[in-house]
């Protein structure tokens, strides 16, 4: 073998091996920037994580935040156990409009020395959540009783397009009557909003109309079935 084919050969083989490295340290780093992907029982109990990059999902537990606090701190679960494991996170970011209590927050941050993270980076995972609007009442109906305020009931609207809000406003989206327009109605709603939850879609909300005219919602699904 000549000299110029013996180093063509070593450059090749360079080449090869820098690439081997390149995809065994980016697949040892996980995604987000060189952070390493961890649970939230593995951030509690692993004490080398502090000081590190991580990037943990869990579920925001109910009521541990506050959207005007700057830095906004909130607290998440670990996924699929309501007893499992909590760890407080600080976030100091734009909140997605999705986010709320029973999100599941996916954050990229430090582990500080107290175990809390300090997170810039947020992203959430929207639960699948599907209702029929058969028996549903349409918004005419529900304006149009006497009788409706503060009671209990099942309600179905379009999403108003460009009206959800953050978590934690006093109005989060409004729905209208119909797909063309019509009644509309503010909706109060501080949790997980479903996949699916877009600008006109049909939704199907649990809860009751509030004296102020917001419909108190406790419940957000995506409609299925027929109905008005």
């Amino acid at each position: 073998m000549n000299r110029r084919a013996r180093n063509r050969l070593i450059g090749v083989t360079a080449i090869i091996l820098v690439a081997i490295a390149a995809i065994f340290f980016g697949s040892s780093q996980g995604e987000n920037g060189g952070a390493y992907y961890k649970t939230v029982g593995q951030v509690v109990k692993d004490r080398s994580l502090v000081g590190k990059r991580v990037k943990v999902g869990g579920t925001v537990v109910a009521g541990s935040w506050d959207k005007k606090a700057r830095p906004m701190k909130f607290r998440i679960r670990e996924e699929k156990k309501a007893d499992g494991p909590v760890i407080a996170v600080i976030y100091d970011g734009a909140v997605p409009a999705t986010f709320g209590d029973g999100t599941v927050a996916i954050v990229t941050g430090i582990v500080n020395e107290d175990g809390t993270i300090q997170a810039k980076d947020m992203i959430t995972k929207c639960p699948s959540k599907y209702e029929s609007a058969k028996t549903a009442l349409s918004i005419t109906d529900l304006l149009a009783s006497p009788t409706s305020v503060g009671k209990p009931v099942k309600l179905t609207g379009y999403v108003v397009a460009g009206s959800l809000k953050t978590a934690g406003d006093a109005e989060r989206f409004r729905v209208q009557a119909s797909a063309m327009g019509g009644k509309e109605l503010p909706v109060a709603f501080d949790a997980a909003m479903p996949a699916g939850f877009k600008d006109g879609a049909r939704v199907v909300l649990g809860g009751a109309l509030g004296t102020d005219g917001t419909f108190d919602a406790t419940s957000v699904s995506i409609a299925v079935g027929g109905g008005l």
